[in-house]
């Protein structure tokens, strides 16, 4: 046997000899080479973890593979070719990824890194496959060798906790009675969350759930004491399974419970507070209060005011949950030596009652102070006229003032100063065209040079007027009517002539017929001397009748003025005399017109009689022209004599 099995391995040996001689190249090809390079791969990510042997990754966060492909053969490998594939919901993602020719070739016994497709879970999807091929080509060679397939298996990690909060009573109940909250906890997680400690947001810990596996559920209660209506949620603390922090806490607000405690008034539950941005002042210097309004009560306090010394309102909320307050910053000017009281006032809820609080404070004066005198010149003055104001400026404080500024609220700045050291004094003057009425109330603006706090300063109040010529507004009334009598009665149109006989224009003048209140016109304007007539026609009258007619205006000054005519009268009947009768307007001008008819009658007659004595003379022959001029004459003087 042993002779047998020395036969066999020198044939073995001699047929490997002939094959090496046959193939040369087989030593080199790629199932020799395909053993000896490996590679590894780990799936990294900002949000990646691995828990019980599985992957998991952070919802909406990035993950990829890193390759490590370590040659192991005798040649050099010139590139390698990766393939991934991304499935998540039926949905495939990804593709061939072929690494470049390398910049250097990876040597026998080299390793190197090649980082793959860069992934990012999304929102709705819970878990995902990434398949993956590798393969690589030797240098030289043209075919690409199979190295390795595989896929990972990638959940999304969640740590979600469905949370429903109750409690044993939502009350009103006593002061002091206990109330049993309980917390039910429902994992809607991928991963057990361990050590979770439930608490309520103002009374404290319920309790401690050691492990919550995926789709399980727990239950922690604790009974408390109430002292006063109490409004609350849980909030949930456990582990972070990643790794990442020390502790998660989540605040489930949309589980907040309410227990109404019957409580007792607070005595004072309205107050105020304040402060103040200076201690001293100058007069009228503007102050900043800083002021709070605080409901230190166990009910909410509605329609709550804040006012100032003088009633002014400063602040108003229409509700003040207890414990809440509201502030306000109010600038007010104040002067040394005085109190300053804010008033805060509200309703409290429940109960009805008004309650109020109070905050003063008192300002001590500074020694800074400019003195300014102003004194006007001219007297009798006229519209145009140059008035002198003169002024006397002059530091009584104990302090040098520095960026003086003087202004004239009429004219602005009339005077400038770099400094006024104590007991400085200096005097000045400003000219200024007068126009209309105006004053003189100097402003003096100015610094402390050590401080630095700005001050104002007031001069006396002086006015300056013109000295204007009293004018008298005067509207003459006179009225006639057309006709000025009646026989009988009828109508007549009532005449109204306007004169201004002041010294002042008047505007806007309206007539009014008083006995009738009647509208009758109006004037838009009337200069002084000038005059208009307005006519009120038709004006029915069926017996004796006297009128006075009203008229108002407007002064340039807006000054309203009225004047009323003397009574005018119309009379009727058989007491006015006959040459003062007036007749009919129709029959009157009938009467007329059959005198112009007549007239013309009478002078067509007399042509004709002239005509027919012309024509029995016509037979006697006389030189044409001296008959003519003579006829002319007499016919001239006969006309003379009968005129």
């Amino acid at each position: 046997m042993k002779i047998k099995f020395s036969k066999a391995i020198k044939i073995f040996i001699f047929l490997l000899l002939i094959l090496s001689i046959i193939f040369p190249g087989y030593v080199d090809s790629p199932s020799i080479a395909q053993g000896e390079v490996t590679s590894t791969e780990q799936l990294v990510g900002d949000r990646v973890v691995i828990i019980d042997g599985r992957d998991y990754v952070a919802p909406q966060s990035d993950f990829m593979i890193n390759y490590t492909i370590n040659n192991g053969s005798d040649v050099n490998i010139s590139q390698v070719i990766i393939k991934e594939t991304l499935l998540g919901e039926e949905v495939a993602v990804g593709g061939k990824r072929i690494i470049p020719e390398l910049e250097y070739p990876i040597a026998p016994g080299e390793s190197r890194h090649f980082k793959g497709e860069k992934f990012k879970s999304k929102k709705d999807v819970s878990s995902y496959t990434l398949e993956y091929t590798i393969e690589y080509i030797e240098e030289g060679g043209s075919h690409a060798v199979p190295l390795k397939s595989g896929k990972r298996e990638i959940s999304i990690l969640s740590t979600d906790i469905d949370v429903t909060y109750s409690t044993s009573t939502k009350g009103p109940i006593p002061v002091g009675e206990e109330v049993t909250y309980t917390a039910e906890l429902q994992s809607a997680a991928t991963v057990p969350i361990e050590n979770i400690l439930v608490q309520d947001s103002v009374l404290g810990e319920l309790g401690v759930v050691p492990v919550l596996e995926p789709g399980t559920k727990a239950v922690v209660s604790q009974t408390f004491k109430l002292d006063k209506t109490t409004k609350s949620h849980p909030i949930l603390s456990f582990d972070d399974p990643m790794g990442i922090n020390d502790k998660i806490t989540r605040t489930v607000e949309s589980a907040t419970v309410e227990v109404e405690v019957e409580e007792k008034p607070v005595e004072k539950p309205l107050v105020i507070s304040g402060r103040v941005n200076k201690s001293k002042v100058a007069p009228n210097e503007p102050v900043d209060f800083s002021l709070s309004v605080e409901n230190k009560g166990n009910r909410a306090l509605n329609n709550v005011k804040l006012v100032d010394w003088s009633g002014k309102e400063v602040l108003f909320k229409d509700i003040l949950a207890p414990g809440k307050e509201a502030t306000v910053i109010y600038t007010a000017r104040v002067e040394p030596g005085v109190d300053y009281t804010f008033k805060a006032t509200a309703v409290e809820e429940g109960t009805g009652r008004n309650v109020q609080d109070t905050y003063s404070v008192n300002f001590s004066g500074i020694a800074a102070e400019l003195q300014i005198t102003n004194r006007v010149t001219a007297e009798d003055i006229a519209v145009g006229d140059v008035v002198t104001i003169e002024y006397s400026l002059k530091n009584t404080g104990e302090t040098t003032m520095v960026d003086i500024v003087v202004e004239e609220p009429e004219f602005g700045e009339v005077a400038r100063f770099s400094e006024l050291q104590p007991g400085q004094e200096e005097t000045f003057s400003t000219e200024q065209i007068i126009e209309q009425d105006t004053s003189s109330h100097p402003r003096v603006y100015a610094k402390d040079k050590v401080t630095g706090n700005a001050y104002e300063f007031h001069g006396d109040f002086i006015e300056i007027l013109i000295n204007a010529i009293e004018s008298h507004p005067l509207l003459t009334l006179r009225l006639t009517s057309e006709p000025e009598t009646l026989s009988e009665p009828g109508t007549v149109d009532l005449v109204c002539t306007v004169i201004n006989e002041g010294d002042i224009k008047i505007d806007n003048i309206e007539l009014i017929l008083n006995e009738r209140t009647l509208y009758i016109g109006s004037i838009l304007t009337l200069e002084p001397g000038d005059q208009e007539t307005l006519t009120l026609p038709g004006l029915s009258i069926e017996e004796d009748t006297s009128f006075t007619v009203t008229a108002k205006g407007i002064t340039y000054d807006g000054q309203e003025v009225e004047f009323t005519s003397e009574p005018y009268e119309i009379k009727i009947g058989e007491d006015i005399p006959e040459e003062e009768k007036a007749e009919n307007p129709k029959l009157s001008f009938l009467k007329k017109l059959l005198g112009v008819i007549i007239a013309l009658a009478i002078a067509t007659a007399g042509g004709m009689v002239y005509l027919i004595r012309d024509l029995r003379k016509g037979g006697k022959k006389e030189p044409k022209g001296t008959k003519r001029v003579k006829t002319r004459r007499k016919n001239t003087a006969n006309r003379k004599g009968q005129q």
